[in-house]
């Protein structure tokens, strides 16, 4: 999954990939991490947007773009959800305490 995160990845999709009928994907994935393989995409696109916004300089439509999400407009809730901020405020802060040879 973390390789095809800008892809609108589906269960079906997932579990084909895996050569297992859904069901088996979701009852094996929740068994070992706890969560369905749709909530572990959506955790692990948001962390790879985290990385991207305290990286580097790629507008928040890029990154929507890079990480799966299918407009900015989701990436942004979601990632509310996760941090109780905006890509926009995480960057600023993210930047302000950065070293300054990390700037």
């Amino acid at each position: 999954m973390e390789a095809r995160l800008h892809l609108p990845l589906t269960l079906a999709d997932i579990a084909a990939h895996a050569g297992i009928s859904v069901s088996s994907l979701n009852r094996r994935f929740l068994a070992r991490t706890g969560a369905g393989p749709l909530q572990h995409l959506l955790r692990v696109r948001l962390e790879r947007a985290r990385t991207l916004l305290g990286e580097g300089e790629e507008p928040v439509e890029r990154i929507a773009e890079r990480t799966g999400f299918r407009s900015p407009v989701q990436l942004r809730r979601h990632f509310g959800r996760l941090t109780g901020t905006t890509p926009r405020a995480y960057r600023a802060a993210r930047r302000a305490n950065a070293s300054p040879g990390e700037r």
